[in-house]
Protein backbone atom coordinates (compact mmCIF):
# COMPACT_ATOMS: atom_id res chain seq x y z
CA UNK A 1 0.00 0.00 0.00
CA UNK A 2 2.81 2.18 1.12
CA UNK A 3 4.97 1.57 -2.60
CA UNK A 4 1.29 2.28 -3.95
CA UNK A 5 0.51 5.63 -2.54
CA UNK A 6 4.04 6.95 -3.96
CA UNK A 7 3.21 5.62 -7.37
CA UNK A 8 -0.24 7.38 -7.26
CA UNK A 9 1.62 10.61 -5.92
CA UNK A 10 4.47 10.47 -8.88
CA UNK A 11 1.54 10.03 -11.65
CA UNK A 12 -0.81 12.39 -9.93
CA UNK A 13 -4.52 11.49 -8.84
CA UNK A 14 -6.04 12.75 -12.23
CA UNK A 15 -3.75 10.84 -14.17
CA UNK A 16 -5.58 8.34 -16.58
CA UNK A 17 -4.11 4.68 -16.34
CA UNK A 18 -4.68 3.94 -19.91
CA UNK A 19 -2.12 6.87 -20.90
CA UNK A 20 0.97 5.40 -18.60
CA UNK A 21 3.00 4.13 -20.73
CA UNK A 22 6.37 2.11 -20.50
CA UNK A 23 8.60 5.21 -21.06
CA UNK A 24 6.44 7.00 -18.22
CA UNK A 25 7.38 3.69 -16.11
CA UNK A 26 11.17 4.16 -16.95
CA UNK A 27 10.71 7.96 -15.62
CA UNK A 28 9.55 6.91 -12.73
CA UNK A 29 12.17 4.35 -12.08
CA UNK A 30 14.56 7.47 -12.81
CA UNK A 31 12.58 9.60 -10.31
CA UNK A 32 12.85 7.37 -7.33
CA UNK A 33 16.41 6.59 -8.49
CA UNK A 34 17.58 9.97 -7.99
CA UNK A 35 15.99 10.49 -4.70
CA UNK A 36 18.25 8.12 -3.37
CA UNK A 37 16.38 4.67 -3.18
CA UNK A 38 18.19 1.93 -4.08
CA UNK A 39 17.47 -0.48 -6.92
CA UNK A 40 15.33 -3.02 -4.67
CA UNK A 41 13.11 -0.14 -3.15
CA UNK A 42 12.44 1.30 -6.93
CA UNK A 43 11.66 -2.62 -8.16
CA UNK A 44 8.80 -2.18 -5.28
CA UNK A 45 7.52 0.76 -6.25
CA UNK A 46 7.23 -0.43 -10.52
CA UNK A 47 6.12 -4.03 -8.72
CA UNK A 48 2.81 -1.68 -7.34
CA UNK A 49 2.58 -0.22 -10.58
CA UNK A 50 2.42 -3.49 -11.93
CA UNK A 51 0.02 -4.92 -9.66
CA UNK A 52 -2.46 -1.57 -10.19
CA UNK A 53 -2.26 -2.17 -14.19
CA UNK A 54 -2.69 -5.92 -14.32
CA UNK A 55 -5.93 -5.07 -11.75
CA UNK A 56 -7.15 -2.12 -14.99
CA UNK A 57 -7.04 -5.10 -17.51
CA UNK A 58 -8.61 -7.40 -15.48
CA UNK A 59 -11.66 -5.13 -14.77
CA UNK A 60 -11.92 -3.84 -18.84
CA UNK A 61 -10.11 -0.44 -18.50
CA UNK A 62 -7.20 -1.21 -20.27
CA UNK A 63 -6.52 -3.33 -23.30
CA UNK A 64 -3.20 -3.95 -22.39
CA UNK A 65 -0.18 -3.21 -20.42
CA UNK A 66 2.74 -1.81 -21.20
CA UNK A 67 6.24 -3.12 -20.69
CA UNK A 68 7.99 -2.73 -17.11
CA UNK A 69 11.44 -3.54 -16.29
CA UNK A 70 13.07 -4.14 -13.29
CA UNK A 71 16.53 -3.24 -11.69
CA UNK A 72 18.93 -5.74 -11.88
CA UNK A 73 19.84 -6.68 -8.06
CA UNK A 74 22.96 -8.12 -6.78
CA UNK A 75 21.26 -11.15 -4.95
CA UNK A 76 24.49 -12.08 -3.05
CA UNK A 77 24.57 -8.79 -1.11
CA UNK A 78 22.50 -8.45 2.54
CA UNK A 79 21.92 -5.70 4.32
CA UNK A 80 23.01 -6.50 7.92
CA UNK A 81 23.65 -5.02 11.45
CA UNK A 82 26.89 -4.80 12.53
CA UNK A 83 27.74 -4.29 16.67
CA UNK A 84 28.13 -0.29 16.43
CA UNK A 85 24.90 -0.19 14.21
CA UNK A 86 22.65 -2.79 16.84
CA UNK A 87 23.78 -0.86 19.45
CA UNK A 88 22.63 2.55 18.12
CA UNK A 89 19.27 0.93 16.82
CA UNK A 90 18.75 -0.38 20.89
CA UNK A 91 19.92 2.67 22.13
CA UNK A 92 17.42 4.81 19.77
CA UNK A 93 14.47 2.92 20.42
CA UNK A 94 15.28 2.91 24.64
CA UNK A 95 15.18 6.83 24.20
CA UNK A 96 12.21 7.40 22.24
CA UNK A 97 10.93 5.03 24.78
CA UNK A 98 9.61 2.61 22.44
CA UNK A 99 10.48 -0.80 24.60
CA UNK A 100 7.90 -2.86 22.16
CA UNK A 101 10.08 -2.02 19.63
CA UNK A 102 13.67 -2.17 21.39
CA UNK A 103 12.47 -5.94 23.02
CA UNK A 104 11.14 -6.80 19.22
CA UNK A 105 14.33 -5.84 17.32
CA UNK A 106 16.10 -8.25 20.53
CA UNK A 107 14.18 -11.18 19.38
CA UNK A 108 14.33 -10.75 15.62
CA UNK A 109 18.29 -10.55 15.68
CA UNK A 110 19.06 -13.63 17.96
CA UNK A 111 15.93 -15.86 16.47
CA UNK A 112 16.32 -14.81 12.88
CA UNK A 113 12.51 -14.77 12.61
CA UNK A 114 10.77 -13.09 9.92
CA UNK A 115 8.68 -9.93 12.06
CA UNK A 116 5.14 -9.79 10.97
CA UNK A 117 4.20 -13.25 10.25
CA UNK A 118 6.31 -14.68 12.53
CA UNK A 119 7.35 -13.00 15.70
CA UNK A 120 4.90 -10.90 16.04
CA UNK A 121 2.05 -13.32 16.34
CA UNK A 122 3.65 -15.78 18.61
CA UNK A 123 1.96 -17.00 21.38
CA UNK A 124 3.17 -17.78 24.66
CA UNK A 125 2.41 -20.89 24.61
CA UNK A 126 5.13 -21.13 21.68
CA UNK A 127 8.11 -20.87 24.39
CA UNK A 128 9.73 -23.43 25.67
CA UNK A 129 10.18 -24.18 29.81
CA UNK A 130 12.10 -21.06 31.12
CA UNK A 131 12.05 -19.39 27.47
CA UNK A 132 14.97 -22.19 26.39
CA UNK A 133 13.46 -22.39 23.06
CA UNK A 134 10.80 -20.93 20.70
CA UNK A 135 8.54 -23.04 18.05
CA UNK A 136 7.01 -21.18 15.03
CA UNK A 137 4.34 -22.64 14.20
CA UNK A 138 3.30 -20.86 11.33
CA UNK A 139 6.25 -19.94 8.90
CA UNK A 140 6.69 -18.81 5.33
CA UNK A 141 7.10 -22.54 3.83
CA UNK A 142 4.38 -24.33 6.16
CA UNK A 143 7.18 -25.77 8.30
CA UNK A 144 7.34 -25.02 11.77
CA UNK A 145 10.82 -24.71 13.40
CA UNK A 146 12.05 -24.72 17.03
CA UNK A 147 15.08 -22.40 17.74
CA UNK A 148 17.07 -21.56 21.14
CA UNK A 149 16.65 -18.43 22.32
CA UNK A 150 19.95 -16.28 24.09
CA UNK A 151 20.36 -15.47 27.10
CA UNK A 152 19.53 -11.81 26.35
CA UNK A 153 16.22 -12.96 24.22
CA UNK A 154 15.13 -15.28 27.73
CA UNK A 155 15.51 -12.39 30.02
CA UNK A 156 13.51 -9.77 27.77
CA UNK A 157 10.97 -12.68 27.31
CA UNK A 158 10.73 -13.33 30.89
CA UNK A 159 10.28 -9.27 32.23
CA UNK A 160 7.67 -9.66 29.20
CA UNK A 161 5.94 -12.09 30.61
CA UNK A 162 5.50 -9.79 33.81
CA UNK A 163 3.83 -7.14 32.07
CA UNK A 164 2.22 -8.38 29.47
CA UNK A 165 1.48 -11.80 30.25
CA UNK A 166 -2.10 -10.93 29.79
CA UNK A 167 -1.72 -10.55 26.18
CA UNK A 168 -1.96 -13.53 24.34
CA UNK A 169 1.90 -13.21 23.17
CA UNK A 170 5.28 -11.14 24.03
CA UNK A 171 4.16 -8.38 21.08
CA UNK A 172 0.63 -8.96 20.28
CA UNK A 173 -0.06 -5.09 21.02
CA UNK A 174 2.14 -3.73 18.39
CA UNK A 175 0.12 -2.01 15.35
CA UNK A 176 1.76 -2.76 12.08
CA UNK A 177 1.06 0.80 10.65
CA UNK A 178 2.27 2.17 13.77
CA UNK A 179 6.04 0.60 13.95
CA UNK A 180 5.81 1.62 10.09
CA UNK A 181 5.69 4.78 10.95
CA UNK A 182 8.41 4.75 14.01
CA UNK A 183 10.43 2.83 11.83
CA UNK A 184 10.85 5.61 9.18
CA UNK A 185 11.51 8.25 11.75
CA UNK A 186 14.09 5.80 13.10
CA UNK A 187 15.80 5.88 10.09
CA UNK A 188 15.89 9.04 9.35
CA UNK A 189 17.55 9.78 12.57
CA UNK A 190 20.06 7.31 12.67
CA UNK A 191 20.72 7.79 9.04
CA UNK A 192 19.91 3.64 8.28
CA UNK A 193 17.52 4.64 5.30
CA UNK A 194 18.29 1.10 4.26
CA UNK A 195 17.51 -1.00 7.29
CA UNK A 196 13.93 -2.57 7.62
CA UNK A 197 12.54 -5.45 9.75
CA UNK A 198 14.22 -7.66 7.74
CA UNK A 199 17.14 -6.50 8.20
CA UNK A 200 17.38 -8.18 11.53
CA UNK A 201 16.62 -11.34 10.36
CA UNK A 202 19.51 -10.74 7.80
CA UNK A 203 21.86 -10.10 10.38
CA UNK A 204 20.64 -13.46 12.46
CA UNK A 205 21.82 -15.33 9.27
CA UNK A 206 25.19 -13.46 8.81
CA UNK A 207 26.24 -13.66 11.99
CA UNK A 208 25.47 -17.46 11.75
CA UNK A 209 27.52 -17.87 9.19
CA UNK A 210 30.72 -15.80 10.76
CA UNK A 211 30.44 -17.68 13.45
CA UNK A 212 31.40 -20.53 11.77
CA UNK A 213 28.23 -22.43 11.97
CA UNK A 214 27.76 -25.38 9.13
CA UNK A 215 25.19 -24.29 6.40
CA UNK A 216 23.05 -27.49 7.01
CA UNK A 217 22.45 -25.83 10.55
CA UNK A 218 22.32 -22.49 9.42
CA UNK A 219 19.33 -23.60 6.97
CA UNK A 220 17.89 -25.38 9.56
CA UNK A 221 18.08 -22.18 12.26
CA UNK A 222 16.09 -19.98 9.27
CA UNK A 223 13.63 -21.77 8.14
CA UNK A 224 15.05 -21.98 4.44
CA UNK A 225 13.11 -23.76 1.68
CA UNK A 226 15.88 -24.62 -0.41
CA UNK A 227 19.59 -24.49 0.90
CA UNK A 228 20.36 -22.05 -2.52
CA UNK A 229 19.07 -19.54 0.05
CA UNK A 230 21.49 -20.14 2.63
CA UNK A 231 24.66 -20.32 0.20
CA UNK A 232 23.89 -16.85 -0.79
CA UNK A 233 25.20 -16.20 2.67
CA UNK A 234 27.97 -18.78 2.87
CA UNK A 235 29.93 -16.01 0.27
CA UNK A 236 30.12 -13.47 3.32
CA UNK A 237 32.18 -15.33 4.93
CA UNK A 238 36.04 -14.23 4.30
CA UNK A 239 37.74 -17.49 5.96
CA UNK A 240 35.55 -19.81 4.14
CA UNK A 241 38.00 -21.29 1.16
CA UNK A 242 41.30 -19.46 3.06
CA UNK A 243 40.89 -22.68 5.88
CA UNK A 244 41.23 -25.12 2.39
CA UNK A 245 43.72 -23.55 0.78
CA UNK A 246 46.42 -25.79 2.69
CA UNK A 247 45.10 -28.87 0.87
CA UNK A 248 46.77 -27.45 -2.41
CA UNK A 249 49.81 -26.60 -0.96
CA UNK A 250 52.43 -28.99 -2.49
CA UNK A 251 53.65 -31.62 0.45
CA UNK A 252 57.21 -31.55 1.85
CA UNK A 253 59.31 -34.13 0.28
Amino acid sequence: MRNGRHVVEYFGRNRRVDEITSADAAEMKAHFAELGKSPATVNRKVAALSKMLRTAKDNGIVDATPRLRWNKVEQTRFRYLDDTEERALLAYWESAGLHDLHDLSILLIDTGARCFSEMVPVRWDAFGTDFASVTFWSTKTNRPRTVPLTKRARAVLRERKKTHGARPGPFSGINKGAMRSRWDTMREVLHFEDVTPHTLRHTCCTRLVLGGVDVKRVMEWMGHSAIVTTMRYMQIRPRSLEEVVHVLEPQAA
